[in-house]
């Protein structure tokens, strides 16, 4: 029964090591979303604009393949402690 927590380690590791694309179409979409506030709300509130122009600038300045790395990364120490937790119950 201790290998469950192995295999749900393994799990997330293989989720998030595969994630990269859709979390860089997600940031894309919140962009193009806030951008979309941003013109919406610039004829009624100026300070709501700029706060949803610097959120889409912030957003623009992250590029592809630091989300990839990130995920990668985090998704194979995920991977690597499932071996260990493996180790561990037996």
């Amino acid at each position: 029964m201790g290998w469950t927590i192995a295999v749900i380690f393994w799990i997330a590791g293989v989720v998030l090591v595969g994630s990269p694309k859709y979390l860089f179409h997600r940031l894309e979409a919140m962009k193009s979303d806030t951008a979309g506030h941003a013109s919406a709300s610039e004829a009624t509130d100026k300070e709501e604009s700029i706060f949803f122009f610097i959120e889409t600038k912030a957003l623009d300045s992250i590029p592809w393949w630091v989300v990839t790395i990130s995920c990668v990364t985090i998704g194979l120490f995920l991977i690597a402690f499932g071996v260990i937790a493996l180790v561990f119950s037996y």
